[in-house]
């Protein structure tokens, strides 16, 4: 099962955390797992070059970790920003996660201390 959650200052999001792998198909055709990984490689492509905030990143392709979060010095208008694209992946996994109960789950977390550092 892939679980992601995410990261949440006051009411913007702020990063997320992806672990697991979904298990509903062999690897290269799991359909579930290719539209967890779009949503979220969407989202940080998007905020690099649209938003052009430089992310922080972790990934392990052996426990499909993959960690986003947001560097500390944004201005307001780049938190409203990024807390859009944010918000569309959310919704777009919390769909699929309805669809696929056995093999996503999707959460919100609050604050840096939920936030397991690097």
């Amino acid at each position: 099962m892939t679980r992601v959650s995410f990261f949440q200052e006051g009411k913007l999001f702020t990063g997320f955390r992806a672990e697991g792998h979904t298990g509903y198909a062999p690897a290269g055709s799991d359909i579930v797992c290719a539209g967890v990984s779009a949503l979220l490689q969407s989202t940080v492509i998007a905020l690099d070059e649209l938003l052009g905030i430089p992310v922080e990143l972790k990934t392990e392709k052996k426990t499909g970790l993959f960690i986003c979060r947001l560097p500390a010095a944004l201005t307001g208008e780049q938190q409203e920003k990024a807390d859009l694209l944010f918000r569309s992946a959310y919704l777009g996994l919390l769909r699929m996660a309805n669809e696929y109960p056995e093999h996503l789950r999707v959460a919100i977390k609050g604050g840096a201390k939920d936030a397991e550092a690097f």
